[in-house]
């Protein structure tokens, strides 16, 4: 029966013979590097990810070290690539929130416009925002701004309506939003 090992032990065996080299080429094969502003907190992550991969290896690192190096390495990846794709994730889905803090209030106002609104000329300035991404937008692109604003349709009604799949209604909207910004249409 093996002995439970500690956390401490395994920080403790990552400081031993420089090991410390296996979290830089983690990193560095993340294409993340020490100017990266991140770089510090992968590394500190990577470090505690070593650790916690010493208490769970099923045999002895003193003696298996090669093989555990190995277990190591692949797990610390696997977690960080799983934690960088989820912070892209986040922030590419935070983009038009209104809890961007990178947003301005006139951003936001923008990105709020009721286009049923009684107020003229707000329903003036939506309607001037869509037919800018309309002229902007490709084919597929207008299908889709036409069901949105016009039709009133969800991504998954699109989908059905245009017997399409959800990805490629999603692909539509990130088409929009790409062309909008690199026509300075949205912020």
């Amino acid at each position: 029966m093996t002995r439970k090992r500690s956390l401490s032990e395994g920080l403790e065996f990552l400081l031993h013979n420089d090991r410390q080299r296996l979290i830089h080429g983690v990193l560095k094969g993340l294409y993340l590097r020490p100017s990266d502003s991140l770089y510090d907190d992968y590394f500190q992550d990577a470090c505690l990810l070593f650790a916690t991969a010493y208490v769970d290896f099923d045999r002895e690192p003193l003696t298996d070290t090669e093989d555990f190096l190995h277990f190591a390495y692949q797990r610390i990846r696997w977690r960080l690539l799983d934690r960088i794709r989820r912070a892209r994730w986040q922030a590419d889905n935070n983009e038009l929130s209104l809890d961007n803090p990178l947003l301005s209030e006139t951003q936001k106002e923008i990105l709020t416009i009721d286009p049923h609104s009684a107020d003229p000329a707000a329903g003036a300035a939506h309607k001037e925002v869509i037919r800018q991404l309309k002229q902007v937008a490709t084919p597929k692109q207008r299908r889709y701004l036409h069901a949105v604003f016009d039709l009133g349709l969800s991504d998954s009604e699109i989908a059905r309506r245009y017997h399409e799949s959800r990805q490629t209604v999603y692909a539509w909207r990130q088409g929009v939003i790409k062309r909008a910004r690199a026509n300075q249409i949205l912020p």
